[in-house]
């Protein structure tokens, strides 16, 4: 019943629309990147994409959780190629994904430890064959559109449908297969689209001993932790801070060291939503976040337009 009630609350006209895009409809439709459309979209924004890397870039970018939204979206089901899609359809600069071993060896994009949520099939995804649960369709009940086509992807479907139109950050957090994520990236040839993103100091280490051109994105939550890792990563700096504990001086201090942060803004999601004010979001952002991670682009993307 709660995503009924989100759905409601998704805008149909907006205040002001990015001049190049003022020809769009606007949210783009779910055949611009459903089953139906059969390839990846058009960006509904043009963006210079080397800004999405460029700790210099002043923009406020986006990022799409678990593609394009995670358990308060509203536009495609999680972590698929489909939810890549919809974010390069709306215009994200970035989608993040949670990959996670399964029993053959292969990384598969899923959020949680189980299929029991998210698909029509049940059990652990590191018990079960990459074939075992590509055999499971992925719940599309609450979403409208067509995602017949829909399965769990593996991070190689996931990178594909993402180079050269968003970036993705890799989340290494749910597997101590470093090498595994690294062989991904190289062989979708993404080194200039993923970003590898951990709280593990340890296996950024891992993963640039292996590949040391790679894009990472590091996660702190104090001052102190910032100073700590990016002394730590001074020869090869992250191109994102996530910052676990927004608050004015710590962004403060990222944004005085050279950095952009990044946070997530779940909680303004389910008030804007729940209220229709979309004047939450610029809570977080006049506290110094450059990189809002959100469940409900069709919510934030409006508000910064009009911002």
């Amino acid at each position: 019943m709660l995503l009924f009630a989100l759905l409601a609350c998704v805008p149909t006209t907006l205040k002001e629309v990015p001049e190049d895009s003022a020809e769009k409809s606007w949210p783009p439709p779910p055949s611009a990147y459903d089953c139906s459309a059969g390839a990846p979209p058009e960006r509904w924004l043009s963006r210079d994409p080397a800004c999405a890397t460029d700790r210099s870039c002043p923009d406020t970018l986006v990022s799409a959780h678990r593609g394009a939204g995670g358990q308060l979206g509203v536009i495609a089901p999680e972590d698929t190629v489909q939810a890549v899609w919809a974010a390069i359809a709306y215009g994200l600069d970035f989608v993040e994904t949670d990959p996670r071993p399964t029993a053959d060896g292969h990384l598969v994009n899923l959020h949680d430890t189980s299929l029991d949520r998210t698909t029509n099939g049940s059990g652990e995804a590191e018990a079960m064959t990459l074939a075992e649960i590509q055999s499971f369709a992925v719940d599309s009940s609450l979403y409208p559109g067509d995602y017949s086509c829909t399965v769990v992807p593996t991070l190689e479907q996931i990178l594909e449908a993402a180079r050269g139109r968003v970036h993705v950050l890799v989340d290494a957090n749910k597997t101590d297969r470093v090498d595994l994520l690294v062989e991904a990236i190289v062989s979708t040839d993404t080194l200039e689209w993923a970003i590898f993103d951990t709280s593990s100091v340890e296996k950024i280490d891992q993963a640039l001993s292996i590949e040391p051109s790679l894009h990472t994105m590091i996660r702190v939550g104090n001052v102190e932790d910032l100073n700590s890792q990016l002394a730590h990563f001074a020869d090869h700096p992250p191109v994102i801070v996530e910052v676990d504990n927004s608050s004015i001086e710590l962004n403060s201090a990222t944004l005085a060291a050279g950095h952009r942060p990044l946070t997530d803004v779940f909680v303004q999601d389910a008030q804007a939503a729940g209220s229709g004010n979309l004047e939450v979001y610029g809570e977080v952002l006049d506290e110094g976040v450059r990189i809002p991670q959100t469940d409900r682009p069709d919510l934030l993307l409006p508000y910064l337009w009009d911002r």
